[in-house]
């Protein structure tokens, strides 16, 4: 059975004061078999060391940190931020940062563990700027300007 997943667009305690509110659950439906997105959450899981490391020893100016799940029911696949995580040798912990829309699995706020198998994106933000968020830089690429612009200017891309 072929199917799209959904990417939540939730920028979380990232979205700036300083910018005009928009809606903080704004999705996207991507299909699966999108190569750039595909490549997108394969180069974040790959580099998944990186973003441990940098969890581990924080600079000065790091905040922010959260990891990007993959999770599938019976109802479809979307993908989801946690925040306030805790790393061990084995597994990964933290929150459910938004609501779902198709799965029903998780609840926002819901504390999981998981591996990371399930790791589609990372991010953190160094001085206020986004690192990571491999799959955001994709879907801003296919986002209309204004909303773009928007989400650079969120995560000091602009």
């Amino acid at each position: 059975m072929k199917f799209g997943f959904i990417i939540t667009l939730l920028i979380l305690s990232f979205i700036s004061t300083s910018v005009s509110a928009r809606d903080e659950n704004e999705i996207m439906n991507v299909h699966e078999t999108d190569n750039e997105m595909n490549n997108a959450m394969l180069t974040a899981n790959n580099s998944l060391p990186t973003f441990i490391d940098r969890f581990k020893k924080p600079q000065e100016g790091d905040s922010n940190f959260a990891l990007k799940v993959m999770v599938l029911d019976e109802y479809g696949v979307e993908h989801f931020w946690v925040t306030d995580i805790t790393i061990t040798k084995n597994e990964y912990q933290g929150y459910i940062s938004n609501e779902p829309r198709t799965v029903k699995a998780v609840t926002n706020g819901q504390k999981v563990t998981f591996d990371s198998d399930i790791v589609t994106d990372w991010s953190y933000d160094h001085k206020g700027i986004k690192q990571g968020a491999f799959t955001l830089k994709v879907l801003i690429k296919n986002m209309p300007k204004e909303q773009a612009d928007y989400y650079k200017k969120v995560v000091g891309w602009l």
